[in-house]
């Protein structure tokens, strides 16, 4: 990805584009992201497994602490990956559900 640096840009709107790429780019990688999230499903038998508290507390605080590492709010990345990893137990859920069923019916 082709970046301006932020001090290189000469406007409000290099600046908004740039911000536009930087998205696109974090949309993307959200997407791979999920395709993992999928495919975690054919290792886990059971809502417990799903759900993993233990795992996604230490998920939850390393991304607090990746992000204070970087000068960012911690706790707004806290609710970031809280509302995200809250998304993705609920699809892995969903998609148990649909094997659990599909495996009934054989």
């Amino acid at each position: 990805m082709d970046l301006k640096k932020p001090q290189d840009c000469s406007s409000a709107g290099d600046i908004r584009d740039e911000i536009d790429k930087i998205d696109k780019q974090i949309i993307v990688l959200f997407s791979e992201r999920h395709k993992y999230i999928e495919e975690i499903v054919r290792f886990k038998q059971d809502e417990e497994s799903i759900e993993a508290r233990d795992r996604k507390e230490q998920v939850i605080e390393q991304r607090k602490e990746w992000a204070e590492n970087h000068g960012l709010d911690a706790e707004v990345f806290k609710e970031i990956y809280t509302l995200l990893i809250e998304s993705n137990i609920k699809h892995e859920l969903k998609i148990l559900k649909s094997k659990t069923t599909n495996n009934q019916h054989v």
